[in-house]
């Protein structure tokens, strides 16, 4: 696989009244093309900060991230951040229209999302008529519509219940697996982040730096169903709380 991204001796300070607080040091990692990795650590580590910083909203930090040529980075956040008082449809072709790129071809794709999440009949409605979970799958295609190569994902199923997270991110990780995209997950949650992806970042309380990195495999299985089943899964759990607990 080739490299999409590396990031290479990235430290952050933040400057307040009682002085200079370093939050980020030193970390280093690589992604590569269709590999989907998980961001996990303490609370205030700095998991949303790396995020902002590779997607490019916070340049304030030392060290690099090196990007592959013409790299399209889309960065979905906690929040599903739909407009009332567009409908749910109006609000997925949102950013094409932005771009002004509403070709036949992008509306196309936004359709088959739309079939594949079972939103189709609900197009013409506004989003206070949806429950969270419909929420949070329109404003996933809403990012997906720009076709990005890199989709940075802040704890997008945290405000669902466990029932809706669960569906959601099986539906997630199908469609990203389908699509060949290149994922970071920000999670607090330990069996989403191995039951997601290939490679589990683990990091450590502030100033936060790579504690491990554990490469996680589950022999091609196709579902987050299937992955929390395989009997390895609960080694790969067991190591990361172990990286935390003694963080």
């Amino acid at each position: 696989m080739n490299d999409l991204l590396e990031v290479v001796n990235l430290t952050k300070n933040y400057h307040t009244k009682k002085g200079e607080i370093e939050a980020i040091k030193n970390i280093n990692f690589k992604i590569n093309e269709g590999e989907i990795i998980s961001l996990v650590g303490p609370s205030g580590c700095g998991k949303s900060t790396l995020l902002s910083i590779i997607f490019g909203l916070d340049k304030d930090y030392k060290g690099k991230v090196i990007k592959k040529d013409n790299l399209k980075i889309a960065y979905m956040l906690q929040s599903d951040a739909l407009l009332p008082w567009l409908t749910i449809y109006e609000n997925a072709i949102l950013g094409l229209k932005i771009n002004k790129i509403l070709t036949k071809e992008n509306l196309d794709y936004v359709n088959y999302l739309f079939n594949f999440y079972n939103l189709s009949e609900f197009k013409e409605n506004y989003p206070k008529n949806l429950s969270g979970g419909m929420k949070q799958r329109v404003a996933l295609i809403r990012t997906l519509a720009l076709k990005p190569d890199l989709l940075l994902l802040d704890e997008p199923f945290c405000a669902l219940d466990q029932q809706s997270r669960l569906m959601i991110s099986d539906d997630v990780y199908k469609i990203v697996k389908k699509e060949g995209k290149t994922v970071i997950l920000v999670t607090h949650n330990i069996e989403e982040a191995v039951s997601f992806s290939d490679r589990v970042i683990v990091l450590s309380k502030r100033p936060s730096e790579v504690k491990n990195i554990v490469h996680i495999d589950f022999k091609n299985k196709s579902s987050i169903y299937e992955r929390r089943k395989d009997s390895n899964y609960h080694q790969y759990f067991d190591k990361i709380w172990e990286d935390l607990e003694i963080t």
